[in-house]
Parts: structure tokens; C-alpha cells; sequence
């Protein structure tokens, strides 16, 4: 369900910039995102979903966003 940017909104102020889910598809995709708790169904037994991240920086992105950022300020 959550594998197209369509559920994905973008908010934007004169300061800042947001990319992420809103509402009722932000709740299921904190609970994939988190591992955590929710309803299978409405009213029906509850289940730990496993941590299945959809959003979020491996190690060699941050490092590569990292050394960018350096390359521009100290060219």
C-alpha cells in the first residue's frame, strides 16, 4: 500500500521543508516502521509487526551526504 509516492504529501514554510505520511497512513507506517504493536482488523487481536523500515538513511548515505556537505563548504 505504501510503496508509491502517492500517500507520500510534502509541506513546506519559509523555514522549513517536510516529505512524510500524514493521517491514518501515517499511523501504519510508523507501526512498520517502529515494529510495533497494532490491530490485524478492527476490534480483532492485536500482533507486533516486525521493524520493516520504509523511510530513513543507511550508514553509507549519511556518510556520503556527510562528505558532500564538506566538499561544499570547504571547497
Amino acid at each position: 500500500m505504501l510503496r508509491t509516492a502517492t500517500w507520500l504529501k510534502a509541506t513546506a514554510t519559509p523555514d522549513s521543508a517536510n516529505v512524510g505520511f500524514f493521517g491514518r497512513v501515517a499511523r501504519l507506517a510508523r507501526v512498520h516502521q517502529e515494529g510495533a504493536m497494532n490491530r490485524v482488523t478492527p476490534g480483532g487481536k492485536r500482533f507486533r509487526y516486525p521493524q520493516r523500515p520504509l523511510l530513513g538513511f543507511s550508514p553509507a548515505d549519511r556518510e556520503r551526504i556527510r562528505d558532500r556537505l564538506l566538499d561544499y563548504l570547504h571547497p
